[in-house]
């Protein structure tokens, strides 16, 4: 729901408050001035009656069904109006009683005092309320529908450069060099929201340059002394001399270098993911990459005595960076050789729904959602970096895929799902 739909809305809940409040005023209002009408009649129809008594038209003539004279004599004084609320029979509906307003006065004509009793219907309070609720449901159905068909205008019309200026932050990316082109507005707040992006856009993409930078020289930099250290090492290692301990402290030496290595390469793509620097072109054959991946583990699997099979559904067509489908796959493979036992087997099967590794093992001792955590280990004492399976969570996550980790009566299995 967009911000015009929800401030429309809002007001109309504002509206339907004060038509409610409002059809409450009225109510009253109608109803009072009913009421003064009523008794401003009442009041002129006493007066006439009094100049006919005065004229000596019979009394007979002038009682009719809502007036009622009566002679009191000569000894009594007059008083004043009396106006009052009373109820009647209606004079259509049997049973049926009504509200009158009534009018009491005693006049003196001539010699003599009358009591004057005049009651005339007023308009029902029940009448009152369906007029003046009717009246306000046509009022409240007119506002909603034009502030509908408006609220539609302006988010077509005046918000029609911050659709735009939407459009522009969703093309945008970090990688590339062009500028943020966004639209020009003659709404203020929409130029100072454009400035806005506009400056963060521009530092974002400096900073984002310069990290990588740093990131790429830092990495070319560390593997150059690596790979001397590492060749110095070698040379070491053919030395004549050396004793069985200062070789196996060599080994060590060589093995945590080639680990410092793998580090800084697994770190480096992490990052490249994450700048997305990976771009899907085209929907490739992920069949064809799995087979491949396949035919290269087959010989490793082999030198561990693992049984490995496959059931690859031909022509999986998906939608992902090519050497990204390559990576998630050598890392499942490589992890399942990984955590394998000795003479194990290896199922790997692919349809057009998932890709998913099976495999016996030890049972791990971290949580197995926490194994797509960076650094995260199923075993603390073996030698992986605990990177791999947190590259294959971050490819799943760049490419919209799902990946699940289950283990259950010794089976490890990670299946990712296609979306």
């Amino acid at each position: 729901m967009n911000l015009i739909t929800k401030t429309t809305l809002f007001y109309l809940l504002v509206a339907l408050l004060v038509f409610g409040i409002g059809g409450v005023v009225a109510y009253m209002l109608v109803e009072n001035e009913v009421r003064k009408e009523t008794d401003f009649a009442l009041y002129d129809n006493l007066s006439q009656l009094t100049k006919d008594v005065a004229d000596s038209i019979p009394l007979d003539i002038l009682r009719r069904g809502k007036v009622d004279i009566a002679e009191l004599g000569p000894a009594t004084r007059d008083t004043f109006f009396v106006f009052s609320d009373t109820l009647a029979p209606h004079p259509h509906l049997q049973g049926v009683m009504e509200p009158y307003r009534k009018l009491t006065a005693v006049r003196q004509v001539g010699d003599q005092y009358y009591r004057f009793s005049i009651t005339d219907v007023i308009i029902e309070t029940d009448d009152i309320y369906e007029v003046v609720v009717e009246i306000m449901l046509r009022l409240f159905l007119i506002l909603g529908v034009a502030m509908l068909f408006f609220s539609f205008l302006v988010t077509r019309l005046l918000f029609r450069p911050f659709q735009k200026t939407l459009e522009q932050i969703r093309a945008f990316r970090l990688k590339e060099s062009g500028a943020l082109q966004l639209p020009e507005t003659t709404t203020r707040e929409f130029r100072q929201l454009n400035t806005f992006l506009t400056q963060m856009a521009a530092k974002a993409r400096r900073d984002y340059l310069a990290v990588k930078e740093f990131s790429e020289n830092a990495s070319h930099e560390i593997q150059t002394p690596l790979a001397v250290a590492q060749g110095k090492l070698e040379l070491l290692l053919e030395s004549p001399g050396l004793s069985g301990e200062q070789l196996g402290q060599v080994q060590a030496i060589q093995q945590s270098l080639s680990k410092l290595s793998r580090l800084g390469k697994a770190l480096q793509l992490l990052a490249k993911i994450d700048n997305q620097e990976f771009a899907v072109q085209a929907p490739i054959d992920f069949s064809r990459i799995t087979e491949a991946s396949l035919s290269n583990f087959a010989e490793l699997a082999a030198l561990k005595n693992l049984r490995l099979s496959s059931r690859i559904e031909p022509n999986v067509r998906l939608s992902v960076d090519p050497v990204l489908a390559d990576m998630l796959i050598s890392n499942l493979l490589k992890n399942a050789i990984r955590h394998n036992e000795e003479g194990g087997w290896i199922e790997v099967e692919l349809n057009r729904e998932h890709f998913r590794v099976r495999n016996p093992g030890k049972t791990p001792q971290a949580p197995v959602e926490q194994l797509f955590e960076r650094f995260k280990k199923s075993h603390a004492s073996d030698g992986s970096l605990g990177l791999g399976l947190a590259i294959v969570k971050k490819i799943a996550d760049v490419s919209q895929f799902t990946v699940d980790y289950e283990f259950a009566e010794g089976i490890h299995q990670l299946t990712v799902r296609f979306s």
